[in-house]
């Protein structure tokens, strides 16, 4: 028993006597990075296979681009061809009857595309994130709040137009007939944005898909295609306004 209390003494005498060292200050120093290392032409050649798949893959022409299309406010010609997209294919393959589409700008990462091919690769740039199609049906007076929404912010659209004048909606027209506050429309959305908005949220039915948002714009790029019908057309003229 006094050995053990012996030993405790000691390595409290010891622990209590070290000296404890603190940082006074921190020096940096840069290492110079040149081009002359040599590449691993073994790695190179393994990834080669990949890389030629993948080259391939995004290339792949899925159809043509008759307009230069882009996010310029307040009309957006490439969002409102994605809005198109979304309602087509949502009705094409979920059989859903949708009404209108709206798609945040922001979300929006290749600006523009010029006349001409488009590949797979362009949509991805387009649409980087995999966002999948929600629809949502809701009644006539929460679309005319979710419209003054757009209105204020701006978006692209499709299935419905209207008149802005100081960041207020008017002349709101869904398939070219005034909006019925009490009857039901569905839209199609994305996941990303039904979970961030305020004014959807508790006031409408929300049904989830497992269609990639990127999915249903080749699709429906490949549609036209097949139907010799290059994208473009009737973009324009969705929001008027007023200056």
């Amino acid at each position: 028993m006094r050995l053990r209390n012996l030993y405790s003494v000691i390595v409290f005498f010891l622990l209590s006597c070290g000296t404890v060292y603190h940082p006074t200050s921190v020096k940096y120093s840069g290492y110079p990075i040149s081009g002359g290392n040599v590449a691993d032409t073994g790695f190179a050649s393994y990834l080669k296979p990949f890389r030629d798949s993948m080259d391939l893959t995004m290339n792949e022409p899925l159809g043509r681009c008759g307009v230069r299309l882009d996010i310029k406010r307040p009309v957006s010609s490439l969002g409102n061809f994605m809005c198109d997209a979304l309602i087509a294919m949502a009705n094409e393959k979920l059989g859903a009857k949708a009404d209108i589409s709206v798609v945040n700008l922001g979300g929006i990462r290749r600006p523009y595309l010029e006349p001409g091919m488009i590949s797979r690769g362009m949509l991805f740039e387009i649409m980087p994130f995999d966002n999948m199609m929600v629809l949502v049906t809701m009644k006539g007076e929460v679309l005319e709040r979710f419209v003054q929404e757009i209105a204020a912010e701006g978006g692209g659209i499709g299935g419905f137009t209207m008149r802005v004048s100081n960041k207020k909606a008017t002349e709101i027209l869904v398939n070219g007939k005034p909006i019925d506050l009490s009857a039901a429309y569905t839209l199609v959305y994305s996941d990303y944005n039904f979970n961030n908005s305020k004014s959807l949220k508790g006031t409408t039915s929300m049904t989830t898909t497992n269609y990639l948002i990127r999915d249903a714009m080749e699709d429906y790029v490949k549609k036209m295609n097949k139907a010799g019908i290059a994208i473009g057309e009737n973009l324009e003229n969705r929001i008027h306004v007023d200056n």
